[in-house]
């Protein structure tokens, strides 16, 4: 159930029929995971900012906030953070180059960095998250964790993907002195980083 919260920007729900997707693959160590096409490896693994990266391959970007609002968590997200006392603010939204969809990206935030630590948080909308991120030092990368989706997961529903291309995507803890911020970012079919897959 979502929560409602005095903090306006937080309770957004731009596209109710999709928010929360709530798409949670299962998760790997990078090291476990054979990526034989050595540019999706490259784009999986680079630890620069997503954002700039993608304009930098398209000639208009843009982030659809799909919603932000302070809801539960699912199990493995609760047993990777171990969000105990309260709820999260989950951010979902769709990065757009050239007018397709790119990534999905999921991030969850402690609700008190959102209060007390970094407000811009709150108050991103649409406006991407790595521009507060890669500028603040204190926001220190761990390592990546992959994951492959094959067909008929929610996300190939939700945003009506052809179930027969799989999917990659990569997530990372983020650690700003004692908080974690989780984000989760699955490249979609028309994203730069399959530009050697052939459909």
């Amino acid at each position: 159930m979502i929560r409602t919260s005095s903090l306006a920007a937080v309770s957004v729900l731009t596209n109710q029929s999709l928010f929360p997707i709530n798409c949670v693959p299962q998760w790997f160590s990078a090291a476990q995971m054979k990526i034989s096409d050595p540019v999706l490896k490259n784009w999986l693994l680079d630890t620069g900012s997503l954002t700039e990266r993608l304009q930098a391959n398209s000639r208009h970007f843009t982030v659809q906030l799909l919603g932000q609002a302070e809801i539960a968590v699912t199990a493995e997200e609760h047993q990777s953070l171990g969000f105990e006392q309260h709820n999260p603010v989950i951010r979902e939204v769709l990065l757009r180059g050239d007018n397709q969809n790119w990534v999905y990206a999921r991030t969850l935030i402690p609700r008190k960095l959102c209060e007390d630590g970094v407000n811009q948080l709150a108050e991103l909308g649409e406006q991407p998250l790595g521009k507060v991120i890669f500028n603040d030092s204190r926001f220190v990368r761990q390592p990546f964790e992959i994951c492959h989706l094959q067909g008929h997961s929610v996300l190939h529903q939700q945003l009506a993907i052809n179930n027969d291309v799989a999917l990659w995507g990569r997530r990372s803890v983020f650690t700003y002195q004692d908080y974690k911020l989780m984000v989760a970012e699955i490249f979609l079919p028309n994203a730069p980083a399959y530009k050697n897959r052939e459909f």
